[in-house]
């Protein structure tokens, strides 16, 4: 199952998305893919990927890949993930 590092989670430019920046650990990552973000031990929130975007600019190697998540017709999902402030997690993608 691929895995992904997240290093830092972001707003998109427009702030209808949210971008978490990180690396790929295990497998590869695809849009429409789905990924796992926990909230708890227990519980966790499933999104679609709406793009993988590559950072070349960035001079951080652990930022270079993002993974998109569009929010803009769910912006309560977006306000609660936001929330999470998920960084240094490592999430399952499926």
């Amino acid at each position: 199952m691929p895995r992904f590092h997240v290093k830092k989670t972001t707003l998109s430019d427009d702030g209808k998305a949210i971008v978490f920046k990180g690396s790929v650990l295990e497998g590869s990552i695809h849009k429409g893919m789905n990924v796992e973000i926990p909230v708890t031990e227990a519980a966790s929130i499933s999104m679609k990927l709406t793009e993988v975007v590559y950072f070349e600019d960035q001079k951080d190697p652990s930022k270079k890949i993002g993974l998109v998540v569009d929010c803009s017709e769910e912006p309560e999902a977006l306000e609660i993930v936001m929330g999470l402030n998920v960084m240094d997690d490592v999430l399952e993608i499926q």
